[in-house]
């Protein structure tokens, strides 16, 4: 068996092989002042091409940490965009298309919305301090069960 080859028990006990599929990663870092300035020289029509309705309520609801919560989803997004195209070129997407959104334990996902549900897994992770946020995402296409 190939080292990206892994197996796994069936529903009905049969052994499964699954195949390794191609993965992207990429990774983004935003300045927090930078970030500020786009935003206010933008304003709220920068803030609403870039997140959706719900990213901009989780935001708000954040008053004192919102600048960093918003750096991060920007950077999350940048992210998920670069490891997108490593392994599917043509699918473009637009950043309102990729939402961050946070599990009832804080833990970030990402939610693609252009229609191709399923097609691919992405997984990010996120952290910021005072000046800069960071973001990294891996994109792969779901495992094929194979007999």
């Amino acid at each position: 068996m190939s080292s990206n080859t892994k197996r796994r028990k069936g529903s009905a006990g049969a052994s499964l092989r699954l195949r390794g599929e191609p993965i992207g990663c990429g990774i983004d870092v935003v300045e927090l002042s930078r970030f500020r300035r786009a935003l206010a020289r933008g304003g709220k029509r920068f803030a609403d091409r870039i997140f959706t309705p719900r990213e901009l309520a989780y935001a708000r609801a954040r008053r004192r940490t919102r600048l960093l919560h918003l750096a991060g989803r920007f950077a999350a997004k940048e992210a998920v965009l670069k490891a997108v195209s490593q392994i599917d070129p043509a699918r473009v997407l637009a950043m309102r298309q990729v939402e961050v959104r946070n599990d009832r334990l804080g833990r970030p996902s990402i939610i693609l919305l252009d229609g191709h549900r399923g097609r691919l897994a992405v997984h990010v992770s996120l952290s910021h301090v005072e000046t800069v946020a960071v973001a990294s995402a891996i994109a792969m296409r779901p495992l094929k069960p194979t007999r």
